[in-house]
């Protein structure tokens, strides 16, 4: 393994269903392993991308399960085990932290903000330090989507939590606003607690910008698609190379941007599609992606491929 867990370039990997609506363990596999070949970090299965709340707990144990296959020393399997019930959260976390497969466990487990509870920052704090506390052995990373779950990590709580428990090495950052980046960032640093606890960007648009603003890596949707550019991205920032970042940047902003023009991961699931990498299907209440937005990706897509931006082989 890597010295760090929870850091680079990690792939919020989708889950490929069957026409009907059985999770595809073939397409599995091959996705998998192009996002090995990819060169990425790792992927966080039963993430919102990978639809979890759709997933059963067998089917999640399938997903982990195959994709611990792939595990290596440069290519990191982690897991979404999040919910809008502590008691709930800490049994999947635990039961995840010791789950094995192909001689391997997850490297790690990310936990969202409840969600649709609406806790304030002293009840998410009680949240996540429980569930933390429950998997001290396991690298925790929190996860803050206020889009998604109605609910907002402030910085303060952040160090809070990362102060009362070692494992928290990780925030997913999903707000979309580098604003957030950098209270985040300077909250850690304030606390001297930069060097353990990593921001990585949620948000593929503002990747980039986040960079400069104190994230260190991306769990990406658009990863998906264009690995090697995202990738480059973090190589750039990584070596002080503004130039070729902000190209990168400019050059695939289009598909970071309109791969969001409805709800992840249906627009995702279409792309993925017309690659020939998985089935167009969707688990209600989900559906795919509509004409007029099938036009928007299309194009997005053509521009970024005239840039000379390379899409998954």
């Amino acid at each position: 393994m890597t010295s760090k867990p929870f850091t680079g370039v990690l792939t919020a990997l989708a889950t490929p269903f069957n026409p009907d609506l059985s999770v595809d363990v073939a397409d599995l596999k091959k996705l998998l392993k192009l996002q090995k070949d990819s060169g990425l970090h790792g992927v966080v299965v039963c993430g919102t991308t990978g639809e979890s709340p759709t997933l059963n707990l067998a089917e999640k144990e399938l997903l982990v399960s195959t994709a611990l296959e792939f595990q290596s020393n440069t290519f990191r399997i982690y897991v979404g085990t999040g919910s809008n019930s502590t008691a709930e959260t800490i049994e999947t976390s635990r039961h995840f932290a010791n789950f094995k497969a192909h001689n391997q466990t997850p490297a790690g487990v990310m936990v969202v903000t409840p969600y649709y509870n609406k806790p304030t920052q002293t009840g998410l704090t009680e949240h996540f330090v429980a569930v933390a506390r429950a998997v001290p052995n396991t690298p925790v990373c929190l996860y803050n989507v206020p889009g998604r779950t109605g609910c907002i990590l402030q910085p303060k709580t952040l160090v809070n939590i990362a102060q009362s428990c070692t494992n928290v090495v990780a925030i997913k950052e999903a707000a979309g606003d580098v604003r957030v980046i950098i209270e985040m960032s300077l909250a850690l640093r304030e606390a001297q607690l930069a060097e353990r606890v990593s921001i990585l960007s949620g948000d593929d648009p503002t990747f980039a910008p986040a960079l400069l603003c104190g994230a260190s890596g991306v769990i990406s949707v658009t990863t998906h698609i264009i690995p090697g550019a995202m990738l480059n991205m973090w190589k750039a920032a990584q070596k002080g190379d503004l130039s070729s970042l902000t190209r990168l940047h400019l050059d695939s902003y289009p598909i970071n941007a309109q791969l969001f023009c409805a709800p992840n991961p249906i627009p995702l699931k279409w792309a993925l599609h017309s690659m020939g990498v998985m089935h167009n299907v969707l688990r209600p209440p989900l559906t795919v992606l509509e004409e007029g937005d099938i036009r928007t990706v299309a194009s997005a897509i053509e521009k970024v491929k005239n840039s000379g931006i390379d899409f998954l082989k």
